[in-house]
């Protein structure tokens, strides 16, 4: 039976601006059905790089505010004092922050846990004191705020649920276990299986690391 309401739902990519978060969003927007989930409207808010890279849907709306094409401090305080509004103003029935940071007063909101360094203390440790140890431990201190006043968290595996939980305590929202999908373009048949003998100095091994290289 078909529910008679029609949700619109608000997406916070004030703070996406490349790596694994942009292509995540492109890719969820990409296979989404919306109306299969009962939703009339999707709206992003974010940088016009990241927006640009989002294909353009009947059911989809771009919002580009001029803050969110400066640095970090002027997205931050657009999304503490406007985009609450902003949700209110098109009618949002619900607030989804793919980012994991959260600082506005809009509710019902459901973020998302993409990102475990900063609750991984032996992690942590690895980096000593230095900038990029305290940026995570930043991360660390506006996630937890965040998972704590959402109405729902969105976890990668249930590895990731109990680390952040080790932290954060119980949180007041639920929590739901929805892994990474997979784009069809990498479904291909198994290359030919070479031994180590077939390997060396001139014919090395070729390694791919999804990810950087700290």
């Amino acid at each position: 039976m078909r529910n008679d309401k029609f949700f619109k739902v608000g997406v916070d990519a004030t703070n996406l601006r490349g790596g694994g978060g942009v292509t995540h969003l492109v890719e969820l927007l990409s296979a989404a059905k919306p109306a299969e989930q009962d939703i009339e409207r999707i709206i992003v808010w974010g940088c016009t790089s990241t927006l640009n890279l989002i294909k353009d849907r009947p059911w989809l709306t771009k919002r580009n505010p001029k803050a969110l094409n400066k640095g970090l401090l002027k997205r931050s305080f657009w999304q503490r004092y406007h985009l609450s509004k902003a949700a209110l103003d098109e009618g949002c029935d619900v607030l989804f922050v793919p980012g994991g940071s959260y600082a506005g007063k809009f509710h019902p909101i459901v973020t998302m846990s993409q990102n475990l360094l900063p609750f991984e203390i032996s992690e942590l440790k690895r980096y000593g004191w230095t900038l990029f140890a305290l940026k995570l431990l930043f991360l660390r201190f506006i996630q937890s705020f965040s998972f704590q006043k959402a109405d729902g968290v969105v976890f990668l595996t249930e590895y990731a649920r109990k680390a952040v939980l080790k932290v954060t305590g119980k949180l007041h929202g639920q929590t739901y276990i929805i892994p990474h999908g997979l784009n069809s373009r990498f479904n291909r048949r198994p290359k030919l299986q070479r031994t180590i003998a077939d390997y060396s100095v001139v014919k090395p091994y070729h390694i791919l690391y999804v990810s950087i290289i700290d």
